[in-house]
Formats: structure tokens, sequence, C-alpha cells
């Protein structure tokens, strides 16, 4: 039995308002006063948005998924950062959102970014908006704010999900529940949001002092492997050639991959991979191609290669999401 369609969303927004306006008009439904209500066909719940006496927006999301869809971030070159805290539970858990999953994570505007809401799902998220300015002036003054900088400034684009532990998850609860005095539910959610942020930057303290942090790189030689990472992104047919690319960026193969493993956390293979089965996963939830067409999309002689190194990537076979 073929399965319906998967909606696809794409954005590019760096203001919350804009963002709900858009979903509204994908899902031909009423924005009022900050909040999207879902539409049945999507889902039961809503989204709200809040722009904080601080300077920040916030995306509070409590609902139900009804139907598969991928929500896929188009890069841009202004540059805010994202700060998610999601639960997932599942209607299949005695519990329901008592047996979600849930984790934390920090994008940037600048790189493409996706995620997915399956059929079934019970969401509860947190998303912070943050811009340069406030989040350089936040760490202006502390004391570990200039490594922080750096440490985003290196790691970024491979931060990866972790686990919230339990006060991220009370406090996310908290920041989602209405204050019981509606006349202070700003300042409720702004406290919670700052407790959050407190958190959060506590945690990746902690972090740059378990991974050393080598200075060696250049602003030019960062700039160069992100022009490295545009080339990679832009054929996913054609694996990186490392000679082609040192050649390219005129540096030797050995700076090559130890500078772009120094900025994006991965080796240049790995990297290309990792983004390239993003890519088949984008295309099968879509369930407009079959694996044969997404296998010779992506540069695959045989559907067999293809399926081991999705394999490799996410744990199971490609053909789960048909």
């Amino acid at each position: 039995m073929n399965s319906p369609t998967a909606l696809k969303i794409e954005y590019n927004h760096t203001d919350y308002d804009d963002l709900l306006k858009h979903y509204s008009r994908i899902f031909k439904t009423r924005y009022t006063n900050n909040e999207l209500v879902l539409p049945e066909f999507y889902g039961e719940g809503k989204i709200k948005m809040y722009r904080l006496p601080n300077g920040l927006q916030c995306l509070i999301g409590d609902y139900r998924v009804k139907q598969d869809a991928l929500f896929q971030r188009k890069r841009t070159d202004d540059n805010y950062f994202v700060l998610r805290f999601d639960e997932v539970g599942d209607e299949g858990g005695q519990q329901g959102i008592n047996t979600a999953k849930s984790a934390v994570s920090f994008t940037s505007t600048n790189f493409d970014w996706m995620f997915y809401e399956t059929k079934g799902a019970i969401i509860r998220s947190l998303n912070i908006l943050l811009s340069e300015q406030w989040l350089n002036d936040l760490l202006g003054h502390e004391p570990a704010g200039e490594n922080i900088k750096k440490f985003l400034a290196l790691k970024i684009k491979a931060f990866n999900y972790e686990p919230m532990d339990k006060e991220y998850k009370q406090l996310l609860r908290e920041a989602i529940t209405d204050c019981s005095d509606n006349r202070y539910q700003v300042m409720h959610l702004q406290n919670r949001v700052m407790l959050l942020i407190e958190r959060f930057f506590a945690n990746l303290t902690i972090k740059m002092d378990s991974d050393v942090i080598h200075p060696r790189l250049s602003s030019a030689d960062i700039k160069r492997m992100k022009e490295v990472e545009l080339v990679l992104l832009s054929n996913f047919a054609v694996p990186p050639g490392i000679n082609k690319l040192a050649k390219m960026m005129a540096m030797s193969q050995t700076k090559l991959k130890s500078s772009f493993k120094e900025v994006f956390g991965l080796s240049v293979y790995q990297y290309f991979q990792k983004h390239r089965m993003h890519k088949a996963k984008a295309m099968l939830v879509s369930r407009k191609y079959t694996l044969k067409q997404v296998s010779a999309e992506l540069g695959y002689e045989n559907v067999n290669s293809f399926v081991q190194a999705y394999k490799k990537v996410f744990g199971q076979s490609p053909a789960k999401l048909n």
C-alpha cells in the first residue's frame, strides 16, 4: 500500500512572526495574536510566537502530528543562531509525552538544516532566535565569552544533538506551561528562557574544557574551509577528490584535511557522505522517488551500495521510509 506524500516545507526566515505567516499560507489556516492553530489535516495544537523584552524571539510548539513532514531551513547570509529544545513523544507510549525523546541543539542560519515530524508524534518544543549582536553582547560580559565564541565558530556546523537532562526538561515544561497569573506570562517565559540559555552555555563550557581548542587556523583558512563546504554540497553525485580540492584552495592535501576536520568536526568524505545521505532521506520522505532513482541521482552504480551507505549513516534500511 502506498504511503501518502510527506509534506515538505522550506523556509529561510530570520523573524518568527514572518515564519508563522509563511506556515499559515502553506497550511491555509489562521494566524492571529501571534498564534498559529494547526489545520486538522496536519495536527492538533498550536505554535505561538513571543517577542521578549530582552530582544529575543521565541517559538513555543505544543501539538500532535497527523502527517509526516519534512521542514528544511535554507541557509541565509543573515547571521542568527537558533537554540532548540524538543521533546517528542509517541502515541504508542502509555504516558504519552512522559516517554518522550528529548534533545537540545544549537544551529546557525548560515547553514542548511532539516528536521522531520512523523505521524503520531506528540511535540513540545521551544525555539529561541538569537541575533549575532545579542549573543556577542551576552558573551562580552562573561570571562569565558571569547573562548565560547571561538569554539562556536569552529564547531557550529558540526554541533550535534545532545539529550536533555532533568533540569533542562523541567525548565522546558515550565516555559511551555502558561504562568498561573496571566499578567506575568511574558516575565515568566523570559525567566525560563534565560535559565535555559545559561544552562546551555554552562554545559558548553564543560564541553570546551574536555575538548582541547587549537586556535591554529587563521580567519583566511576558516573562510577557505567554508568555500570547500560549498563545493562539496554542490554536487552529491560526485564524491570529493582531495587533490582537486587542495589545488582549488592552494594548500597541501594534509593541511586541507586537518583544517576541514578542525572546522567541521568530520573528515571531508564523512562530511560529504553525511549530507549526501540526508539528501537521500529528504528525497525518500517526499515519496516522489524510488530507491533506484535516489541511488542514481546520488551517483551510486547500484542500489545495494546505496543501501549500505544509508545504513551506515542512519542505522536502518532506507526501505523503511517507503
